[in-house]
């Protein structure tokens, strides 16, 4: 792979050059950072987890924009739906992530990649993902997608099979005339023939159908997500949801009830929030040795040759990129367990000479995020140090400006106190015992800064579409974001809409 990503990396850069892009060239990496197309092309396979990194940043910038430190960031799109929890603002980094896996959602069943990643969470399908029946006759969506080529079935290119963007039309949540923006046509009556036979197998109706599958896709998210927050002790329901992502907004609040979270938010232009996330990422780098040993047997003066090291390599590669050296951040950190175990924990080193005071801070530390993991200790038995991780970055980019030029242009659209246009209307169902229900249906560049309004509703716009349901509410909030919130407790209200 090597060879192939460093060829393809610098002919991007040279073709940037020649069209008279005079910018240096970052390249994403999976920890959140950026990197040069020259560290990029001798370590492509940082690059694994880029795209969803990005997709985490954004998250968590706009959460924290809207008052939400603590954030689950979930990005769906057209193959897969990932998530990743923040906490501050903070990511937890892992060494343990898969590519490609035999069974998708399985861990275990796929390539082990021992570098450092977010620890985001393969959480679902996307909207291209094809629902079918599983070995036991059951309803399943996925592995199995569309893709791109020939796609959903209503994209009318040649795709036959039932996906989860076919069961959204089917339900009212997509235009079938104004979808991209209008670039794209939907054909419903394909839509209708691709669920035919699957609902003929279960005795269904076609819609019947496509709501089981809309709802099989949320509960699935929504259980790996729990799995996953289980497995790190945290609870879920203190977390904002922040939907990015084609798909994100349309399946945000289904997931977020499911979960307990009373609060989503959709930041502007959410169907590319990855590539926003770009623009919110430091130059950095994170460099790891290996020194295996008890924590009361380390050499001191041979930890702080190796940390010294790794601190000198990680300067010259973040400075080679033009990151002054008085801008650098450099944050330390140890892949700890008790001796015997086969699974470490990451805890922070302190900045400062390696000494016993130093090491008994990092023992403590231990300490503290074991107890979280496992809600005890094992007393009497010796600690181990098995990976050492310096991690170097520049400054963080500074995107006030952009919120704060969303804030006068949110201020100037309620000054002028703009009417909103008439909302559209069409039957799109929400609940499949009480059947499709008239719902409004809003174009989101057309709202003013002091919407709201209550579910059901529909919000529309080129990148996305968010699906506001029956018990929640949604206004516009700081820097253009849509914040919903949960009203009430789910059941039979939408009932009684019409």
């Amino acid at each position: 792979v090597q060879p192939l990503a460093a060829g393809y990396l610098r002919g991007l850069e040279d073709g940037l050059r020649r069209v008279g892009v005079a910018a240096p060239v970052h390249i994403m990496l999976s920890t959140g950072g950026t990197a040069t197309v020259d560290t990029a092309a001798e370590v492509p396979i940082r690059l694994v987890e880029s795209g969803p990194a990005g997709g985490a940043l954004a998250g968590a910038w706009w959460g924290r924009l809207t008052g939400h430190e603590d954030v689950l960031a979930f990005d769906m799109g057209g193959t897969t739906a990932k998530a990743v929890f923040t906490e501050h603002g903070e990511f937890a980094v892992t060494a343990e992530s898969e590519v490609a896996r035999v069974h998708r959602f399985k861990r275990g069943s796929g390539l082990p990649l021992l570098m450092p990643t977010m620890q985001m969470i393969e959480i679902g399908a996307g909207g291209g993902s094809i629902a079918r029946l599983g070995d036991l006759g059951l309803p399943a969506v996925g592995p199995q997608s569309a893709a791109s080529e020939p796609g959903p079935a209503c994209y009318g290119s040649g795709g036959r099979e039932p996906t989860v963007t076919d069961a959204d039309l089917l339900l009212g949540y997509l235009d079938p005339h104004a979808f991209a923006g209008g670039t794209m046509t939907l054909d419903v009556e394909a839509a209708r023939a691709a669920f035919g036979e699957l609902a003929a197998r279960l005795g269904m109706d076609v819609v019947r159908m496509a709501w089981g599958i809309h709802d099989l896709v949320n509960e699935n998210m929504a259980a790996a997500a729990r799995v996953h927050a289980a497995e790190r002790g945290l609870d879920t329901r203190r977390y904002a949801l922040v939907a990015t992502g084609g798909a994100g907004p349309l399946h945000a609040c289904g997931v977020a009830r499911r979960l307990g979270l009373d609060t989503v938010v959709i930041p502007p232009l959410a169907g590319v929030g990855s590539a926003f996330g770009l623009l919110l990422a430091p130059l950095s780098f994170d460099i790891t040795r290996s020194y295996l040993a008890r924590l009361d047997r380390i050499e001191c003066s041979t930890l702080a040759a190796i940390l010294e090291e790794l601190e000198r390599e990680g300067r010259a590669r973040v400075g080679a990129a033009g990151v002054a050296d008085e801008q650098i951040t450099v944050r330390r950190s140890a892949d700890m367990r008790y001796a015997g175990q086969g699974y470490e924990i990451r805890v922070a080193v302190p900045p400062g000479t390696p000494d016993a005071a130093l090491l008994d801070d990092v023992r403590r530390s231990f300490e503290r995020g074991y107890t979280a993991f496992y809600g005890q200790l094992c007393d009497g038995v010796p600690l181990e140090a098995v990976n050492w991780r310096v991690s170097v970055e520049g400054p963080r980019p500074d995107l006030r400006q952009v919120s704060e030029r969303m804030a006068a242009h949110d201020s100037a659209a309620g000054a002028a106190a703009r009417p909103a246009a008439e909302p559209r209307r069409r039957p799109a169902l929400f609940d499949s015992a009480c059947g499709f229900v008239s719902t409004p249906v809003y174009q989101r560049h057309l709202l003013a800064a002091d919407f709201s309004a209550l579910g059901p509703a529909i919000i529309e716009e080129a990148e996305s579409t968010t699906v506001v349901p029956p018990g929640w509410s949604v206004a516009v909030g700081t820097g253009g974001c849509l914040l919903l919130r949960a009203e009430s407790a789910p059941g039979g209200a939408s009932c009684s809409i019409r």
